[in-house]
């Protein structure tokens, strides 16, 4: 006997998975009000409150963890 899943999907998750599926680069989630992306180098998924803060992560990322310098 199997059990059956009865959760009803969320469409505005079903949604923002279609939509964001195939971008690559700095991405904005409208609904959490976040800017994400990942690692063009090492692909960590890197996450900020905006997009300003987003860039400094991405620089600091880059130039001292995953490259080790530049």
């Amino acid at each position: 006997m199997t059990m059956m899943n009865m959760e009803i999907p969320d469409p505005f998750t079903a949604f923002r998975i279609e939509k964001y599926n195939r971008t690559k680069g700095l991405r904005y989630d409208f609904f959490s009000g976040e800017w994400d992306m990942e690692c063009a180098a090492c692909g960590e998924p890197l996450s900020a409150p905006n997009k300003k803060t987003m860039t400094k992560i991405r620089l600091y990322h880059t130039r001292n963890e995953c490259l080790g310098g530049y």
